[in-house]
C-alpha cells in the first residue's frame, strides 16, 4: 500500500481527510500528523483571547474518517522522503501539507521580545490570561497605564481582536471590581486606514462603531519597534509613543515555520507558489514535486482573473482542502482530475458579540444581521466536522 501522509490539522487538511473516497484506504495508508491532539477553529482565535468563547477546540479522532491513522508528533522539517517529526521519521508516497501560519513581525525590532501574537488556540489562550494578569496588576499598581491594551495591526485579524477584547474586558473587569471605563485600547496600523479589504462605506460603519466604544485608532502609524511596555510608530515623519501594559501583534502572518527550514522546498515568506492542482511550482527540485500538494496557509495560489495571489482564509483552505480530498481520490482510483477554482462567497468581520460588516457579493451588510451571518458561517464549519450535533454547539 502507499503512504499517503497529511499534515496539520486544520480547515484544510481536514477537509481533505472528509472527502477521500471510501475506496481510497483500500489502495493506501493515509495518515495525519498534527502536533495538538486537537482541532481548534483558528476564525474564533480573538474569542479565546478575549475569554469570550474557550468552546473552540475538538479532538482530532472524533472528526476525521476511522480509517485514517493519527500521530500526535511536532513536524520539524520535510524532506524528499520522509517527514522528520520530533519523535519519530515518516516516509511517504504521497503528501500534502495543510500546516497553518505563524506571525510575521516583518524584521521589526523588539515584537518578538516585547509584543504577543495569536498563532494558536495553546497560544491564545496564554494571551488571555496575560490579559487577566493585567488587570490583577492594576489592582496593586493602580497605574492606567497597566490597563491600556496596544493592538498592532488594523486588518481583520486586528479589528477583530479588539472587539472581542471590548467584551471581554469588560466581564473582567466586572468580575475583579474594576472599572471598565479606565480601560484603553489602541489600535496602530501603518495604512491610512484600517479593514483595506472592505469598501469605505464599511469602513466607516465599523470606526464610528469602534469610537462609539471607546477604541482609539492610530492609523498612518508605521511601526519602528517595540520596546517593554511601549511602541515606537513614526507618523507623519515623526516619532511617537504609544505606553502600554500589553502589546497584541496582529500586523501580519506568514506559512508554517516548518515550510522556511525545509530546503526541500524553495519559499518565499515560508510558503509555496501552487498551480491550480495545488502542486508546487517554481522549484529547485521541480522533478520530485508531482506528488506533493500544498493547501491553506502555507500555499500561494494566483487568482487567474487578477494574477494576485489569494489572500489566505479559512474559507478558501475549507475549499482546497474539499477539492484536493476529490482530485486525489480521482487520482487513485484513475479518473479524470479537473483544476481547482474559487469565487469567495463573501466576508464579515465581527466587532465584538452583538456587531460585524460585511461583503456578500456586492451586498454591504452590518450591525446584529452581519453578526448573525458570522454565527451561521460558523455553524456551518461545525455541521461539517460533526455533523448535526455541531448545530447545537
Amino acid at each position: 500500500m502507499k503512504n499517503v501522509v497529511v499534515l496539520g490539522a486544520g480547515y484544510g487538511s481536514i477537509s481533505f481527510l472528509k472527502k477521500l473516497h471510501p475506496k481510497v484506504f483500500d489502495f493506501a495508508k493515509v495518515t495525519l500528523i498534527s502536533k495538538y491532539d486537537y482541532h481548534y477553529i483558528s476564525i474564533l482565535l480573538h474569542e479565546v483571547v478575549g475569554g469570550i468563547n474557550n468552546e473552540t477546540t475538538f479532538l482530532i479522532r472524533d472528526i476525521i474518517p476511522n480509517q485514517v491513522c493519527f500521530v500526535n508528533d511536532e513536524v520539524v522539517e520535510i524532506t524528499q522522503d520522509k517527514i522528520i517529526c520530533k519523535n519519530e521519521h515518516y516516509a511517504y508516497d504521497y503528501l500534502v501539507v495543510g500546516l497553518g501560519f505563524q506571525s510575521d513581525d516583518f524584521g521589526i525590532q523588539g515584537v518578538k521580545e516585547f509584543s504577543f501574537p495569536i498563532e494558536d488556540f495553546k497560544n491564545a489562550s496564554l494571551l488571555n490570561q496575560k490579559i487577566v494578569s493585567q488587570i490583577d496588576r492594576y489592582k496593586q499598581t493602580k497605574d492606567e497605564s497597566d490597563l491600556r491594551f496596544i493592538v498592532c495591526g488594523g486588518g481583520f485579524s486586528g479589528i477583530e481582536t479588539i472587539g472581542a477584547l471590548l467584551v471581554g474586558l469588560k466581564q473582567i473587569c466586572l468580575q475583579k471590581s474594576v472599572d471598565f471605563n479606565l480601560v484603553e485600547i489602541v489600535c496602530i496600523e501603518a495604512m491610512l486606514d484600517i479593514l483595506p479589504m472592505f469598501p469605505n462605506e464599511l469602513v466607516n460603519k465599523a470606526k464610528i462603531f469602534l469610537k462609539d466604544c471607546g477604541v482609539k485608532l492610530a492609523t498612518g502609524c508605521k511601526i519602528l519597534r517595540c520596546e517593554n511596555r511601549r511602541v515606537v510608530v513614526q507618523e507623519s515623519e515623526k516619532e511617537r509613543i504609544f505606553d502600554g501594559g500589553l502589546i497584541i501583534w496582529t500586523a501580519g502572518v506568514k506559512g508554517n515555520l516548518v515550510i522556511e527550514k525545509s530546503e526541500f522546498f524553495t519559499s518565499h515568506r515560508s510558503k509555496v507558489e501552487v498551480d491550480s492542482y495545488l502542486q508546487p511550482i517554481a522549484q529547485k527540485n521541480q522533478d520530485l514535486m508531482k506528488n506533493i500538494y500544498i493547501i491553506g496557509d502555507c500555499c500561494m495560489l494566483k487568482d487567474p482573473d487578477t494574477n494576485r495571489f489569494y489572500p489566505p482564509t479559512g474559507q478558501i483552505a475549507i475549499k482546497q482542502g474539499e477539492y484536493l480530498g476529490k482530485a486525489f481520490s480521482n487520482r487513485i482510483l484513475g479518473l479524470g482530475v479537473e483544476k481547482f477554482t474559487y469565487k469567495s462567497q463573501g466576508t464579515v468581520c465581527s466587532i465584538g458579540d452583538k456587531y460585524a460588516i460585511g461583503l456578500v457579493g456586492k451586498n454591504k451588510i452590518s450591525g446584529f444581521f452581519a453578526m448573525r451571518l458570522k454565527r451561521v458561517i460558523e455553524k456551518k464549519w461545525l455541521f461539517k466536522i460533526l455533523g448535526l450535533k455541531g448545530l447545537f454547539k
